[in-house]
């Protein structure tokens, strides 16, 4: 297909190009698009009240600007350029050398006659007049009002998407109307690209997303995507599972590489694991408070990074001055402030557990696990995220997002350690049957409390590992300074004690092996 441009007297020239594609200049935006905003486009971006539209229309238009185009605005009947400028110069894509050269700022109210709605040919004479490669007509709901007849409406949109797609002149149109009402349908027929914004109250929190609705010639992620307005205006966070068509496949990795394993760095840990955990999948360390599964979290990272391994260490709780204090009195100490320094491997990404996006998290750690060529994660813990996952979405999403999680993981060569607590202290039934990420997950690990002789002792077991032999056996475990994690041999510990913490774990005398209660679909599998 061919597409117009401007010469000296402003007559379109025809160019040869293709269905071109423009970068929004919104991050992510372009990826849930499907690759951008076709060039010669009526786009129409839906929306209620303070959802965004204003503001992401702008933004696109002055991205646009930046990148050497001409982008014209035009205002709605009831908001006046001096106000939308004002609202405008609060975010950071604001460019106010640019107002009035690249970027003109007209009110539609030149155009109407008689109270009548503005016709297409007068705003494609302000096109031309500008030479605007990029046209947002903001606030078409007031025009709308003039004419309620959807069929005059739909006759403008139609007109000016057609007459501006001639001149190569991709058209943003924004409206007051809920995305998906189904009245407005003969009208949204006119335009290329539908995008509904939402803005939604979920108890006393709010949130923003985005869905597209349509896209001619583009295939888009489907479903609604997260959206974020700060500062810096609209950034997208695209839905993990949504994600999932585009995950690099690393299935050409040797077996030889499969076959290496991931070690703790602790000796009878590893060899409790059949020599380490196997390469490329997620293990939940689940267990209750003050048992050590934070200090096994960072053995775990720390000993891959002189392998050359770097590490992500993904954490709702402690904070960097936190973990530093708790490693200082062990050996670890020394060896984390080396790896958190500059180039040192490990790379702590640290999120408030307070209204946390859950895509917004994904979307992060894609993109320092790209930046890093990270091997290891470590998430502490992943309940938060599954509490984020059902406050913005619902539980029943769970399942998917921690599914398209490891799938995101694994695909990228990557090993994960993923803590969780368990509810009780002191406990003698340990049921995972219930728990999503258990039953994800190739690899559990269980290290609870138990009381034998009156003493608490740190007892570690492996549950589960889908892809290799163990030792089915319980091991105690003891965290002493300096010398931190350390799992005893069974001469260590005694027999004696070994079988009371066995009797213990599995609620009655005789029962040599820790309780764990397998999910239907694997019991009787290996």
């Amino acid at each position: 297909m061919s597409t117009p441009s401007f010469d000296a007297d402003q007559t379109p020239t025809w160019s040869s190009s293709s269905t071109m594609i423009e970068a929004t200049g919104v991050p992510q935006l372009d990826t849930v698009l499907g690759g951008g905003l076709p060039k010669g486009s009526l786009a129409i971006i839906l929306g209620s009240p303070g959802s965004g539209k204003t503001t992401l229309a702008s933004q696109i238009a002055f991205a646009a600007a930046k990148r050497g185009q001409k982008a014209l605005l035009l205002t709605a009947l009831s908001e006046p350029t001096t106000k939308l400028l004002g609202h405008l110069q609060s975010y950071s894509f604001f460019a106010p050398e640019l107002v009035g050269n690249e970027v003109q700022i007209f009110s539609i109210q030149q155009f109407l006659t008689q109270s009548k709605p503005p016709a297409a040919q007068d705003i494609v004479a302000a096109v031309r007049q500008t030479r605007a490669n990029l046209v947002v007509l903001d606030g078409f709901q007031a025009i709308r009002a003039l004419e309620p007849d959807f069929i005059t409406s739909r006759q403008l949109l139609y007109d000016l998407g057609a007459r501006l797609s001639l001149l190569g002149t991709t058209t943003i149109i924004t409206t007051e109307a809920d995305p998906r009402d189904p009245t407005l349908f003969p009208e949204m027929t006119t335009g290329d690209l539908l995008i509904g914004l939402y803005f939604t109250l979920n108890g006393t929190r709010a949130f923003r997303s985005l869905e597209i609705l349509k896209v001619r010639g583009r295939a888009p992620m489907l479903g609604r995507h997260s959206m974020v307005l700060s500062e810096d205006g609209v950034q997208v966070y695209p839905r993990l599972e949504a994600c999932s068509h585009q995950l690099t496949r690393s299935d050409t990795k040797s077996v030889e590489h499969k076959k290496e394993r991931v070690t703790f760095g602790l000796l009878e840990l590893d060899t409790l694991l059949g020599g380490g955990l196997t390469r490329q999948t997620s293990t939940l360390l689940a267990g209750s408070l003050g048992t050590g599964k934070t200090l096994l979290a960072l053995q775990f990272a720390l000993s891959g990074i002189p392998k050359g391994e770097n590490a992500l260490f993904l954490t709702f709780r402690e904070t960097r001055e936190q973990l530093l204090l708790k490693a200082e009195s062990f050996q670890l100490g020394e060896q984390l402030r080396a790896a958190l320094a500059p180039g040192g491997g490990l790379t702590l990404q640290r999120w408030e557990p307070v209204e946390v996006d859950p895509d917004q998290v994904a979307t992060t750690m894609l993109n320092i696990l790209s930046e890093n060529n990270i091997r290891r994660v470590v998430i502490d813990s992943i309940a938060e995220l599954e509490r984020a996952v059902i406050e913005s979405s619902g539980k029943d999403r769970v399942s998917n997002y921690l599914a398209a999680l490891l799938a995101m993981l694994r695909s990228r060569d990557i090993t994960l350690l993923a803590l969780k607590e368990s509810p009780k202290a002191v406990s003698t039934d340990v049921d995972f049957s219930a728990d999503a990420l258990s039953i994800l997950a190739e690899n559990v690990i269980l290290v609870q409390h138990l009381a034998v002789n009156n003493r608490l002792h740190r007892v570690i077991s492996v549950l589960k590992m889908r892809f290799s032999a163990h030792d089915h056996n319980l091991r105690e475990f003891i965290i002493t300074s300096p010398e931190g994690v350390r799992v005893l041999t069974p001469q260590e510990s005694g027999l004696d004690t070994l079988a009371g913490l066995t009797r213990e774990a599995s609620g009655h005398s005789g029962y040599l092996s820790p309780i764990y209660q397998a999910p239907p679909s694997e019991r009787g599998s290996v």
